[in-house]
């Protein structure tokens, strides 16, 4: 009986409308990494073209406060300070903000760098009692570090921007490491279109590179598993996705760990949400939504050369809970932001990429599981010969490696970092094994987040930090070594 039943279901519409909206998703995967290539080729001659020595060594580049909340991080987060003060720009301040964090945070930072009480003018209000103290340096007068009652991530940010002093603001995670050039690269786009708001850089892992004084000398593959299946969904989904939703002016999200605004338009907008636990989407999405009313265009800019690194959990535990989280804050965003498809100023791109969102990023994995699940039930059942199944499995494995292949391809275009043939073979064969096991936990967690947003709970998890240089279980070469053999 139930033999037949799985039959007659997979050769109903649902069967059908399942291989349909496969296929649609490989085709729109296909276009926008077709896209992808067609603006990393402008990007690379804009970047040639781009007079990048007069920003730097002359007075029209905008100043940058670098907001950086931080939250138990003791172990990474002197080295990412110091990592910050050696990128190249004419002029920036640190702002650090540590969000009531339980260990030596604090304490570190004041040890490193010489920390004093200090005081600074506000440019926003700050609700009472929320603020313990602010620190500055004698030797670094470029660095401020508040000391804040636990808010979390939206709400230290907020404190960080009404205690910035600069037009422009950069949000970075407290582990993450930024390419010295990086800024630079972010800042280009507001040097030369007024119009720009956002600017967004590409966010990599740093598990299994070599780490020395804050940068990344040598970049590499991680031991992890785990680690390298997010190498390879990384530079497909915050890479290729991004390059190609940017070629149409479409982007909806900028990474949290790499995204520089304009300061006034946030403000304008009324700041990070603090009810979401996808704060960096939403405001993006918002900063969309105010800009379509007011018929600006070309707000949100991506750019595929400015490169940082984070630490990326190792462990399924950590991952589930992050991708969880991550999606969770898809939904809420998504549903904050719904009024972006009834603005009557609003362009049909914009909309066609919001719908994507909905359909293919938020309700992707329902759909995937689904497919699983009836691919599952016709092999117990040993009706695997099915029509369904073979065309499902084909379009599922050929079209998530055929994606996953143009990511890295698209690496080797705008940012490519690794030295040796032997690491892009090895992230083609995940790219592979990706479709047996990995995106099927990752549809899980992400259906987890929905089901989440959808009983409005959830909270940020924490990943315990082992520091950039100790990010592998086993010793790594030294940095001559590695580079020695990346000859």
């Amino acid at each position: 009986m139930w033999n037949d039943l799985l039959v007659r279901l997979v050769e109903s519409w649902l069967g059908g409308g399942l291989l349909v909206y496969s296929v649609a998703v490989f085709g729109q995967y296909l276009v926008l990494g077709a896209l992808a290539f067609v603006e990393a080729r402008r990007q690379n001659r804009w970047q040639r073209l781009a007079d990048r020595l007069s920003l730097f060594e002359g007075d029209m580049a905008p100043p940058i406060s670098i907001l950086v909340p931080a939250f138990n991080e003791e172990p990474t987060i002197v080295d990412s300070v110091r990592s910050l003060m050696q990128l190249r720009y004419p002029t920036f301040e640190l702002v650090v903000v540590n969000d009531g964090s339980r260990d030596r945070t604090l304490e570190a930072l004041v040890e490193a760098f010489g920390l004093r009480p200090t005081r600074r003018v506000l440019r926003a209000h700050v609700p009472r009692g929320r603020v313990r103290g602010i620190y500055s340096s004698p030797h670094h007068p470029h660095l401020v570090v508040l000391d804040v009652v636990n808010g979390g991530k939206a709400q230290a940010l907020n404190l960080a921007l009404a205690f910035s002093r600069h037009p422009l603001f950069l949000a970075i995670d407290a582990d993450s490491i930024m390419e010295r050039d990086t800024l630079l690269q972010l800042a280009l786009p507001f040097y030369e279109d007024s119009t720009v708001l956002v600017v967004g850089g590409v966010v990599r892992p740093a598990n299994g590179c070599v780490v020395e004084k804050g940068r990344v000398v040598a970049a590499g593959v991680s031991r992890s598993h785990w680690a390298r299946f997010q190498i390879v969904e990384y530079l497909r989904g915050m890479l290729l996705g991004r390059m190609g939703w940017e070629y149409f002016d479409s982007l909806y999200i900028v990474s949290g760990a790499l995204g520089l605004f304009s300061r006034e338009a946030v403000l304008a907008v009324g700041g990070y949400r603090t009810d979401t636990l996808g704060e960096d989407m939403e405001l993006v999405m918002r900063i969309q939504r105010w800009a379509g009313e007011q018929g600006r265009r070309a707000v949100v800019r991506f750019i595929g050369s400015a490169v940082c690194w984070t630490e990326v959990p190792q462990s399924a535990r950590q991952l589930a809970r992050q991708r969880a989280r991550w999606h969770q804050g898809l939904a809420e965003s998504l549903w904050m932001n719904r009024a972006l498809l009834s603005r009557h100023r609003f362009q049909l791109h914009h909309g066609l990429a919001f719908t994507s969102q909905f359909l293919v990023e938020l309700l992707g994995p329902l759909f995937e599981l689904f497919g699983v699940v009836l691919l599952l039930g016709l092999v117990l059942t040993r009706r695997a010969d099915t029509p369904f199944a073979l065309r499902y499995l084909m379009i599922f494995v050929i079209g998530g490696t055929v994606v996953s292949l143009m990511g890295l391809m698209i690496e080797r275009v705008t940012c490519p970092r690794y030295r040796r043939a032997r690491d892009y073979a090895l992230l083609a064969a995940y790219a592979l094994l990706d479709n047996f096991g990995y995106r099927q936990c990752t549809a899980l967690w992400r259906v987890r987040g929905i089901w989440n947003a959808l009983r409005r709970k959830g909270r940020w998890g924490e990943m315990r930090r082992r520091g950039h240089e100790r990010a592998e279980a086993e010793p790594r070469a030294s940095a001559p070594e590695e580079r020695r053999r990346a000859a």
